[in-house]
């Protein structure tokens, strides 16, 4: 019997952080025209952490539920499968469906087909498609922790030089039409290499890394904020001597790699304390536990309802570069995503909508396997008890 695993709620705390973030990011975009505002595009640079920050914990929750026990990967799959493919499917064709105009039933469907094959339903599915290419190489991502487990530098550092490698060819080499391998750089599972490896990692010594994060913040915010500083250096060289924007708040760059990581070593730090008070007054902070909760589905509907927010304000010709307006954005979008995903996840169709049992079918100490990224402890049975994925 595999030994039990405690409930990791500091990862409760980065995956609600990240979650808003990445509302953050989008309220951005949109309210500053693609970015082509210099200010919103620096603000773009440091919060393009979110998608590095969610394949870290996508990581971490699958080598802490899964490493070390003997699994029977068809079931795993199976169950992993159940509460992705669906709602990816689901989303997929809303989108379409809300947003598309199309000759035809055949051509709309011909069109579903291509774009469940490459995340083209909307800009942000890419996720689900990376997280299912993740399932499927599972049984060798592991395989990987079990080298980690004995040399963990050696891991991490060959994925770090790997991916320092893959994003200075696509940011300086690719070219504007690429072929061939990595020819869909961001759709790839391999594109997130490291951060994959240092979720993983972080899983198999949690107890050590928590106990190092509480006693050195003051390390951890002189390294952030020194990333976070090259970051901004790479993103305004690029931007006037380079004179592309577009390649400055790039998320796929070498710049971003260092500065993503500190961010989520960061909010680790920050999660372990308020792990902490959490365990100290347990009634405290439960928005950031109720957002955690229902972040896979804040992630799928907030461009929706961005979509038509977006429309409103060119309506009523309040739509233009402003940072009130973003934030504006940013509280109304989590605000009404979150509602609603409660909302949904009282109904039988919450598993197969947001990857999320229904509240209402949920017994005192049922197992709870949703969809994407957070914190997790093993039952007695092999399951994976209260585990969410983003």
């Amino acid at each position: 019997m595999a030994e039990k695993k405690s409930y990791v709620e500091a990862a409760d705390f980065v995956r609600a952080v990240t979650i808003v973030s990445v509302v953050a990011v989008h309220s951005t975009w949109y309210m500053a025209n693609g970015g082509n505002w210099v200010s919103s595009g620096a603000v773009l640079s440091l919060l393009h952490f979110t998608r590095e920050s969610f394949m870290a914990l996508t990581g971490f929750v699958l080598t802490y539920s899964l490493f070390g026990r003997r699994l029977n990967w068809w079931q795993v799959w199976k169950r992993r499968y159940k509460l992705v493919l669906f709602p990816y499917m689901i989303w997929s064709a809303a989108y379409m469906v809300a947003f598309g105009s199309y000759a035809s039933i055949g051509v709309f469907f011909v069109t579903y087909g291509r774009n469940l094959l490459d995340g083209g339903a909307w800009f942000h599915l890419y996720y689900l498609l990376i997280t299912m290419q993740f399932y499927l190489i599972l049984p060798l991502f592991l395989a990987l922790m079990k080298v980690a487990k004995k040399h963990p530098w050696s891991v991490i550092i060959g994925a770090l030089v790997f991916q320092l490698a893959l994003f200075t060819y696509d940011q300086y080499f690719r070219g504007p039409h690429p072929t061939g391998i990595n020819a869909y750089i961001g759709d790839e599972v391999w594109t997130y290499t490291v951060y994959f490896v240092i979720g993983g990692v972080a899983a198999l010594y949690w107890p050590q890394i928590r106990e190092w994060l509480k006693t050195h913040m003051a390390l951890v915010l002189k390294l952030s904020a020194a990333t976070a500083a090259l970051m901004l250096t790479e993103f305004f060289l690029q931007t006037y001597v380079g004179h592309n924007m577009t390649m400055a708040d790039s998320v796929l760059q070498p710049a971003m790699v260092p500065w993503a990581i500190m961010t989520i070593v960061l909010l680790a730090a920050i999660g372990v304390r308020y792990e902490a008070a959490r365990q100290a007054h347990p009634g405290r902070w439960g928005l950031v536990k109720t957002i955690a909760d229902v972040s896979f589905g804040i992630y799928l509907v907030h461009p929706m309802l961005l979509q038509y927010w977006t429309g409103i304000l060119a309506a009523l010709g309040w739509y233009h570069p402003s940072f009130w307006l973003d934030g504006l954005t940013e509280v109304l979008l989590v605000a009404a995503s979150t509602v609603l995903m409660l909302l949904i996840g009282r109904t039988p169709f919450s598993p197969w909508v947001i990857g999320r049992a229904s509240r209402q079918a949920r017994r005192p100490g049922s197992v709870v396997v949703p969809a994407v990224v957070a914190s997790s402890a093993q039952d007695s049975n092999g399951g994976v008890s209260r585990v969410q994925e983003s």
